[in-house]
């Protein structure tokens, strides 16, 4: 058995209206959709979204490091020999999201291979995923009312609230949700690095009288002096992200005193992510499968990981934003019911690419 093609595509999927993200504002949603074929039939797919803001690069260029740099190395090899594929991937320097994206890919093909849902392959603890609603930035007013509608619709016991613009108007926010949808949903709120540690540590009083479970990056966590301090003194349990992309930074935020860890599939890959998850779990610290606002089969590759290791289900996911796309590219979109994911039996992530959906938002790279 041998790889005999790499597939990839650029999707856009349009909002309904303009979506406020850390760093940027979109009128639709951009992505690199990955496929890796084999000559017994059964294919990996991958996709991330991918900004400068949030990963220094683009859906686009994502796709021609792919094109030029990895399709040739992993061509003619035995998607089975994990260890010699990642081997040759490594001997290219940098790109890790091109990196984690083909490994994304080469484990769904694995699992799929094996005739195991992704996350029986990894670990197999639960066959669901209890997720949280996501609030985006814009108008305290349309944020609040938007999130009604998804709790009536989806049973959403826990929110992820975006934050980190203007501390006075996001602490309003907060109490508002609160106040609505009183003590019972779990608020995990992310400044996404945007105060400073002065307004964090002001805002962090605020929160904790709301009750809120978590603040993800509330400044700038580097240089450590400047994590140490927000973690000392904070009264909300701080979350890590940005700064954690290996098992060392993971090490090292957690002894500078991190409270939970955010780890993202699509940055690290699989393995790495295990590996993340492993060193948390062994400092008895809560980890969280995090945001990063993806279409179905990027989500999924989230929740598989949620799903298939115990200690990730201390917290819930966060990988629900798909649920507002009004379009994908899968064949079947994933339902929520009671606030949890109940994941495809099918191999692998579980879904397959709808070639008509595909032609509508996609476009082949190289054209």
């Amino acid at each position: 058995m041998r790889i005999d093609g790499v597939d990839l595509w650029i999707v856009t999927i349009p909002h309904p209206e303009p979506v406020t993200w850390a760093g940027v504002v979109e009128s639709s949603a951009q992505s690199v959709l990955l496929r890796v074929r084999t000559d017994a039939g059964p294919s990996g797919l991958a996709q991330a979204r991918l900004h400068p803001a949030w990963s220094g690069t683009t859906p686009r260029l994502t796709a021609q490091a792919l094109h030029e740099l990895y399709t040739p190395l992993v061509l003619g090899a035995n998607p089975l020999a994990a260890q010699r594929i990642q081997a040759a991937i490594d001997r290219v320097r940098g790109w890790s999201p091109a990196k984690s994206l083909l490994e994304c890919a080469l484990t769904d093909l694995r699992a799929r291979l094996a005739g195991l849902p992704l996350r029986t392959y990894l670990g197999g603890w639960s066959d669901e995923a209890r997720v949280a609603a996501v609030v985006t930035r814009g108008p305290a007013g349309q944020r609040v009312d938007e999130l009604g509608k998804a709790v009536a619709r989806y049973g959403f016991t826990a929110v992820k609230v975006k934050i980190g613009t203007d501390v006075h108007q996001d602490i309003a926010l907060v109490h508002e949700i609160r106040a609505t949808f009183g003590p019972e949903p779990e608020i995990r709120v992310d400044a996404n690095s945007g105060y400073s540690l002065a307004d964090a540590l002001f805002a962090a009083d605020a929160f904790a009288e709301a009750g809120v479970a978590h603040f993800e990056d509330p400044c700038p966590l580097e240089p450590p002096a400047a994590r140490r301090e927000v973690f000392r003194r904070s009264r909300v349990p701080v979350l890590a992200d940005r700064v954690v992309d290996s098992e060392a930074s993971a090490r090292r935020v957690i002894a500078d005193g991190a409270s939970a860890v955010s780890v993202k599939v699509q940055r690290v890959g699989f393995g790495t992510a295990n590996r993340i998850r492993q060193v948390c779990e062994d400092e008895n610290v809560p980890a969280v499968t995090g945001l990063s606002g993806e279409a179905v089969i990027g989500a999924l590759a989230g929740l598989q990981l949620h799903a298939a290791y115990r200690h990730f289900t201390t917290l819930p996911a966060e990988e629900s934003y798909f649920a507002a796309l009004p379009h994908d590219v899968v064949s079947c979109v994933p339902e929520i019911r009671d606030g949890k994911i109940v994941l495809p039996d099918a191999p692998g992530l579980g879904v397959e690419l709808d070639p008509e959906a595909l032609a509508a938002f996609g476009v082949r790279y190289p054209g």
